[in-house]
């Protein structure tokens, strides 16, 4: 057992008393916000669990800050909401995701804060005032499937919330804009599907297994306060994405990874459709996407991923790793998913991507994928992720 508990950052997905059943000496803190992380990794604390967190009004904890933790020595799990965004963008650097959010996520079936974002009280976190998206389109995808609804109304639904401001966002406003209102049974139903809190349950569940397993191996702080760059007045440095590297010097292979990963279906680029960009752009057309992505509030989220996506290509290519089929076969699932499309052919065959292009992706994307499969095996913590289809796990 660690000397200190673990800490679980939560607010409107599920009550306190959801966290101390299970885990009754966890430190149980707000929502995670920007230096949360740093803060409690100076005090030496290992063990993090990300449920949610806050955006918007306040500032989110970045990626870099995940990153640098987990560099430290640090576990940092992630599920249900911030939790799982966040997990799903530092998956490569060695975060943990845990349940159907993150796995959504992680296969880019949805890329928006918006999806799990609420309105709460400050003094009274839980529950929240407003229902996520991500909650509608489960609970609806899990409707049609057992028969209670069709799938034209469910797409109504879905498209009616989605519409709205996350502030504003409840099951009721939904039925009403979609004008369609399901029998009581069917909308008690609907509500009682929390998907989110379904996921901080079952997250609370297996970081106990693995405290009471030992299967967890976080280690003490390795570099002391300079690793988080805390400057004489006691603030924590912005983060730095690219370790100080000259953004003219990558920014023609930033733009071709964006593209051609499917990365870009994941930004909020004003004033730009991301369904007709191509990778067979002309100089004006590269130069109005890089304005679009330079200016863009998810750039140095993808900053991020494309210095840590590099960082493992080169690792993969240092230890003379090979993909095998699996790697390929996930890498192609992944892509799909990606520039949302239902399979690799599909997107092989649409014209969109350059095949050179493509290939090479999907090739990098595979010794990525086998670099984690070795240097996280399905003995350690580090779970294989369930290949199961999207919608249809409990």
């Amino acid at each position: 057992m660690h000397e200190l508990p673990p800490i679980v950052f939560i607010g409107p997905t599920a009550p306190r008393e959801d966290v101390l059943s299970v885990l009754p000496d966890a430190l149980v803190a707000r929502p995670c916000r920007r230096g949360d992380l740093y803060r409690y990794r100076i005090l030496k604390h290992s063990i993090f669990l990300i449920i949610d967190g806050v955006f918007g009004g306040s500032l989110a904890v970045p990626p870099r800050e995940v990153i640098d933790v987990i560099k430290d020595g640090a576990v940092v799990i992630g599920a249900s909401s911030m939790g799982a965004l966040r997990s799903a963008d530092c998956y490569p650097a060695g975060a943990l995701g845990i349940g159907i959010v993150y796995r959504l996520y992680r296969r880019r079936a949805i890329s928006s804060e918006d999806e799990v974002a609420v309105t709460f009280r400050e003094d009274r976190p839980y529950p929240s005032l407003t229902d996520p998206l991500i909650n509608i389109r489960v609970a609806l995808r899990r409707a049609v499937n057992l028969g209670v609804m069709t799938a034209a109304d469910g797409v109504s639904i879905v498209a009616a919330a989605k519409s709205t401001h996350y502030s504003h966002r409840t099951w009721s406003a939904a039925f009403k804009d979609a004008g369609v209102i399901p029998p009581m049974a069917t909308q008690e139903f609907l509500k009682g599907a929390d998907a989110k809190r379904q996921d901080a349950k079952l997250a609370f569940r297996r970081l106990e297994k693995w405290l009471r397993t030992g299967a967890l191996r976080p280690q003490p702080p390795k570099y002391g306060l300079g690793l988080f760059g805390l400057l004489d007045e006691g603030r924590e440095r912005g983060p730095d994405p690219l370790d100080g590297t000259k953004i003219d010097a990558i920014r023609d292979d930033l733009v071709a990874w964006i593209v051609v990963s499917g990365y870009i279906h994941r930004m909020h680029l004003h004033g730009l459709s991301t369904q007709e960009i191509t990778s067979k752009l002309t100089v004006e057309q590269a130069n109005t996407l890089w304005a679009a992505i330079s200016t863009s509030f998810d750039f140095d989220a993808a900053l991020t991923g494309f210095n840590v996506f590099n960082r493992a290509v080169r690792e993969a290519r240092r230890l003379g790793i090979s993909p095998e089929a699996s790697d390929l076969q996930d890498a192609e699932l992944e892509l799909a998913c990606a520039h949302q499309v239902s399979c690799w052919n599909e997107l092989a065959t649409s014209g969109r991507l350059s095949t050179p292009d493509l290939a090479k992706q999907r090739d990098l994307h595979a010794l990525t994928k086998s670099l984690r499969r070795i240097l996280f095996p399905p003995a350690s913590a580090q779970e294989p992720m369930e290949h199961q289809p999207q919608w249809e796990r409990n």
